[in-house]
């Protein structure tokens, strides 16, 4: 008989926006600073790799986001 870990209630969805690294000890500030630098690189990534040409690699990807990922 297999022994699981897994609790039987845990669902394979990932944790809601608001639960989020809610084990990390942050004031309310601090975390609203951080989600928004978050969303900040997620669009700023997003847009990067739709405007690169298909011949881009890893490396001009990392260098265009790291220029135009700052505030």
């Amino acid at each position: 008989m297999a022994n699981s870990k897994a609790s039987p209630n845990a669902s394979s969805s990932p944790p809601a926006a608001d639960d989020t690294a809610a084990y990390l000890d942050m004031p309310p500030e601090r975390r609203a600073a951080a989600k928004a630098h978050a969303a900040l690189l997620s669009r700023t990534a997003d847009r990067i790799a739709r405007e690169l040409p298909m011949s881009a690699d890893v490396d001009d990807f990392r260098r265009v986001l790291a220029q135009e990922a700052k505030p």
